[in-house]
C-alpha cells in the first residue's frame, strides 16, 4: 500500500490532468471539505501520524499559521474551516502535500533533508497554494464530470465509497504543468509574505538534484523531479515579482516565523525516535 500513495503535490506519475476542469463551480466550499476528510481518513489507515500534542505536531500548526495568513489574499482560510495539518512518520519519505479542504502534511523524511526553515516554507506555500487555486477539486471534476461528481454526494455526505474513488484518483494522478507553475508562482509569494526568503524553494530544489545525483531519488522526485529548467524557472519568478529587494541568503528570514521549536531542535526530535504516534493511525493488527 505505501507504494500507491504520493503526494497530492508529488503524485504517482500513473496519470495527468491538464486545464481547469468545470473550473471548480461544481463542488461548494463545504463539499471541498468533505472530500477533503475522506482522503484524511483513507490516509490514516496507510500512515503513522504523529499525535497532536507531540511537539511535531505542535510545531507544524504554528508553521503553518503565518503561511495560511499570508494566503488569505488567495483564499480565506475559513472558507474551508482552515488548514488541517499533521506530520506523517516516516523518516524515509521525503514529502508534503495538501489534500482538497486544507488537510495538509509534511513527513519527518522532509524536515531532516531541509536545512532551514525557508525550504520548508516554500514546500508547504506550493502546498497551500494548491488548495487556494483549488486544484484538486479542478482536476477531480475534470476527471468525473458533472454526472458523476454529482452522484458522490448523494444523500448524506460524501459517499464512502466516493472518498475511496478520490483517494485513488489523487494517489495515481500528477497535476497539470499549469496548475504546477500556478502553484509555484502563488507559494512563493505565500512563502515571502509570511516573512521567509523565498529563495528556500530553490534551496531544496537543489538538494533534491544533488539526491538524484547520488543514485538517492525519494518519492518526492520521482513524481515531482526537480530539474534545472523548473530551478531556473522559480528563480525567474522571484527576480522578477522581487527584484533586489529579494537576495539568496542576505534578506527576508530562513529561520522558523513563529515556532517555539527551531528547526534543528525539531529535527532532534525526530531523530530521538520519540515522536508520540496516534494510535489510531497506520496498518491496525
Amino acid at each position: 500500500m505505501r507504494s500507491t500513495m504520493v503526494a497530492v503535490m508529488f503524485l504517482a506519475v500513473s496519470g495527468s490532468t491538464c486545464g481547469d476542469g468545470l473550473g471548480g463551480f461544481l463542488v461548494s466550499d463545504e463539499q471541498e471539505v468533505e472530500m477533503g476528510a475522506g482522503v484524511d481518513q483513507q490516509l490514516r489507515a496507510e500512515y503513522r501520524l504523529a499525535a497532536a500534542d507531540d511537539p511535531s505536531a505542535r510545531w507544524l500548526v504554528e508553521l503553518i499559521g503565518p503561511l495560511a495568513q499570508a494566503s488569505a489574499q488567495f483564499r480565506d482560510p475559513n472558507a474551508i474551516g482552515g488548514y488541517k495539518v499533521a506530520i506523517i512518520v516516516d523518516d524515509q519519505l521525503i514529502n508534503a502535500f495538501a489534500a482538497p479542504g486544507g488537510f495538509t502534511y509534511l513527513s519527518t523524511g522532509l524536515i531532516l533533508q531541509s536545512e532551514t526553515c525557508a525550504e520548508i516554507a516554500g514546500v508547504m506555500g506550493h502546498e497551500l497554494a494548491h488548495v487556494t487555486e483549488r486544484h484538486g477539486v479542478k482536476s477531480i471534476e475534470e476527471a468525473y464530470g458533472l454526472q458523476v461528481v454529482s452522484e458522490f454526494f448523494l444523500g448524506e455526505g460524501l459517499a464512502a465509497d466516493a472518498a475511496q474513488t478520490i483517494y485513488a484518483f489523487l494517489s495515481n494522478t500528477t497535476f497539470s504543468q499549469e496548475h504546477e507553475s500556478e502553484a509555484d508562482a502563488v507559494g512563493l509569494q505565500v512563502a515571502h509574505d509570511a516573512g521567509y526568503n523565498p529563495y528556500g524553494l530553490v534551496d531544496f530544489f537543489a538538494k533534491l538534484l544533488a539526491l538524484q545525483g547520488e543514485n538517492m531519488v525519494p518519492q518526492f522526485l520521482s513524481s515531482h523531479p526537480a530539474t534545472d529548467a523548473r530551478i531556473a524557472s522559480v528563480t525567474s519568478q522571484i527576480e522578477s515579482r522581487y527584484g533586489d529587494s529579494v537576495n539568496p541568503g542576505t534578506t527576508q528570514t530562513y529561520d522558523c516565523v513563529g515556532t517555539a521549536m527551531s528547526l534543528e531542535q525539531l529535527k532532534a526530535h525526530v531523530r530521538s525516535g520519540q515522536i508520540a504516534v496516534d494510535p489510531t493511525t497506520g496498518p491496525q493488527p
